[in-house]
């Protein structure tokens, strides 16, 4: 064979092999792959990649048949909501313009009222996103198949996040790799987020991608250009999940200080903390780039620099949201909450612990550990449909992890990407949110990489992982239910809202936010947080010559005052989400 074929070939072939090498695979698989004469790699590298696409269809049917039982126009939180409204309309203009627009604005042209909590003004445009990549990417789905169409997107980052978390597991313990990928896939809450037009699932997958760079490039000693492929990732997550910038900066200084221990200079340091700057670097201006190229100016920057201004404030407020993000309940009082969190976690770690050993009376105790961590979940999920916010809680495999984590060295450094940047995520995310959302969403790639950790540790004894996953895929399964059951309540409860056709004023903040799948830019609606502007936003109403309107407000808040030329003549309440009733009062003219 002429030598340029030969080299062609070898080329070829090695590049084959370093796609392969990302998939779960044998190591006598693997060895196959860099053959460079490619005499015995068709067969392995066919099976490999017919395994990887069978995994990957079987997941995504089960991710699409959990995203039919929900309602589409309903989500896990209200920030769904605005990114519904946005992508409907850009399906209707057929425009990548996230404009929503404000049929008030001349009355109200700062949009003080504007029904959509959280829209910025910026130059004629209404927009009520923070982020433009997931918009962008579902309005073409949209334009093909509706808000069904468009769930594809975070599917395919639950489906990113099971091959990533798979990958690492491969660095740490080859046989797990079918066990990570499972896991991860349907009993963490990557399952709840892959089925939820949320960022999230996207923004872990490109996560967890950076962070199998970053150990190649730490402990594999590979070169600039896989820094730059995790840099690249990091800034991807980035432009979507702002906490991804506190994990990238930790990241940076770990992997440059193991490179520095283990190559003992700083020249090999440098080059891979300039890899993954550079990667950073170039995806977040590419975000600007398009954020130019749609709005005229840059929108994530202000969000990133919103957030990293608030980082520090009121400490005990942000000591007390940690303990939530990590063992928090959602279902007694706060200091009851965070003790059986704890309490529930030990019972997890102690009960693989137990069960790992060969006594029989050691594995007895694993059991009743185990039983008594059921109960308490038992006891959380008899009070009703909710939010799990603690990472530790919405996901066992974490808590094992973060325990018995440490046996080697590969681990430790996982598990310092996992729990150093912790602290920093703690001080600088969004306060006041620590209730409603599942595992701790701003913390959501510690818990995956803690639950890699704590699945490989537990495949050496089938009994604890079938005991930890046992727990694992009842809290998923609740919070799955949880996820279905909450679209169908705000779609419901929306329904009932614009069934008259009658002007609409919120008295809550994120109200008429949650219901966005149904918010179109003629429909009379505003959010007044005050009595002040409730009067003004009265008023702009009468102004629209309608005989009536309705005013929102969640059952038990203090009675809505009266207004001159307008009584009350009815009122009805109707469940928005599981737990939480919504009064509708409709006004009319006196």
């Amino acid at each position: 064979m002429h030598q340029g074929a030969l080299r062609s070939r070898a080329a070829a072939c090695s590049l084959l092999a370093l796609v392969t090498s990302l998939l779960p695979t044998e190591q006598s698989e693997r060895a196959a792959v860099v053959d460079v004469t490619c005499r015995d790699t068709a067969q392995p590298a066919k099976l490999r990649l017919r395994k990887a696409l069978a995994a990957a269809v079987l997941l995504l049917t089960v991710y699409g048949v959990i995203a039919a039982l929900h309602d589409p126009r309903g989500s896990l939180g209200t920030d769904t909501g605005g990114k519904l409204a946005t992508v409907e309309m850009m399906r209707d203009r057929g425009t990548l313009d996230p404009d929503i627009g404000y049929w008030a604005q001349r009355q109200d042209p700062e949009g003080d009222l504007h029904p959509l909590y959280y829209t910025s003004k910026i130059d004629d445009r209404w927009v009520n996103v923070t982020t433009l990549p997931m918009v962008v990417a579902a309005q073409p789905l949209a334009e093909i198949g509706g808000l069904r169409a468009a769930m594809l997107l975070p599917m395919l980052g639950g489906l990113l996040c099971a091959f990533a978390a798979s990958a690492l597991a491969v660095r740490l313990d080859e046989r797990a790799r079918w066990h990570v990928f499972w896991i991860i896939g349907l009993a963490t809450p990557v399952a709840v987020y892959a089925t939820d037009f949320w960022e999230h699932s996207l923004g872990l997958g490109l996560l967890l991608a950076g962070s199998v760079a970053c150990f190649d490039v730490a402990l594999r000693r590979k070169g600039w250009w896989t820094a730059a492929g995790a840099g690249m990732c990091f800034g991807a997550a980035a432009t979507m999940r702002t906490e991804a910038l506190v994990y990238v900066t930790v990241s940076l200084f770990v992997v440059c200080a193991v490179v520095f221990v283990e190559q003992r200079g700083w020249r090999p340091a440098a080059i891979a903390g300039a890899g993954i700057m550079s990667g950073v670097v170039a995806t977040l201006v590419g975000n600007v780039l398009l954020e130019q190229a749609i709005l005229g100016r840059g929108l994530r920057t202000a969000r990133a620099a919103g957030t990293a201004a608030a980082a520090g404030s009121t400490i005990a407020i942000r000591v007390k949201e940690a303990l939530i993000y990590t063992f928090g309940f959602n279902s007694f009082r706060i200091d009851v909450d965070v003790m059986a969190g704890i309490v529930a976690a030990a019972c997890v770690v102690a009960g693989a612990m137990l069960i790992m050993r060969r006594s029989i009376t050691a594995r007895f105790s694993g059991y009743m550990a185990f039983f008594v961590a059921g109960v308490l979940y038992l006891e959380r999920f008899a009070q009703g449909l909710g939010f799990l916010p603690g990472l530790l809680i919405a996901s066992p495999f974490a808590a094992v992890g973060i325990a018995l984590g440490w046996g080697s060295r590969p681990q430790r450094f996982v598990l310092a990407l996992a729990l150093l940047p912790l602290p920093l995520v703690w001080a600088s995310q969004y306060s006041g949110g620590a209730h409603p959302q599942w595992g701790a969403r701003y913390e959501l790639l510690s818990g995956a990489l803690l639950a890699v950790v704590g699945i490989v540790v537990l495949r050496r004894d089938a009994r604890a992982l079938v005991g930890v996953i046992t727990l694992a895929a009842v809290v998923t399964g609740f919070g799955l239910v949880f996820s279905v059951e909450r679209s169908h309540d705000v779609a419901r409860a929306m329904e009932v809202v614009v069934r008259s056709g009658a002007p609409v004023i919120s008295r809550e903040d994120h109200v008429l936010r949650e219901g966005g799948a149904f918010y179109t830019p003629t429909a009379h609606w505003l959010t007044a947080e005050n009595a002040s502007e409730l009067r003004r936003a009265v008023s702009i109403v009468a102004t629209t010559g309608a005989p009536k309107f309705e005013v929102l407000q969640f059952h038990g808040r203090a009675k809505t005052p009266a207004f001159d030329g307008y009584r009350a003549t009815e009122m009805s309440s109707v469940e928005f989400v599981p737990g939480v009733l919504l009064d509708v009062i409709t006004y009319a003219h006196s």
